[in-house]
């Protein structure tokens, strides 16, 4: 499985935030249901609904290695990153062993 970060941070308030990221980072406005890769998702605004999953089954997910998406609901703005750590990470570990 993915090593989708378990933990999120609540901002709120006037001003600008400043947040990082592997990859660039793109926004996509969401109107209805979309489903994004839970590991490239950096931020949402709070009128957008999430819910953590599965990419499959749980068999297909185990020996797949696929990991977590997240369903989301809007409307809302997300906050995207064109690349995961876990994909950097796996890489890495490819080249090294």
């Amino acid at each position: 499985m993915g090593r989708e970060g378990l933990f999120r941070l609540k901002v709120t308030g006037t001003g600008k935030i400043w947040f990082g990221c592997y990859g660039g980072i793109f926004v996509k406005e969401i109107q209805d249901t979309y489903v994004v890769d839970s590991g490239h998702l950096v931020a949402y605004e709070p009128s957008i609904g999430i819910k953590v999953g599965m990419a499959g089954g749980i068999f297909s997910s185990f020996f797949s290695g696929e990991g977590l998406v997240t369903r989301i609901k809007g409307p809302g703005r997300i906050y995207m990153q064109s690349r995961s750590t876990s994909g950097l990470t796996g890489w890495i570990n490819s080249h090294l062993w």
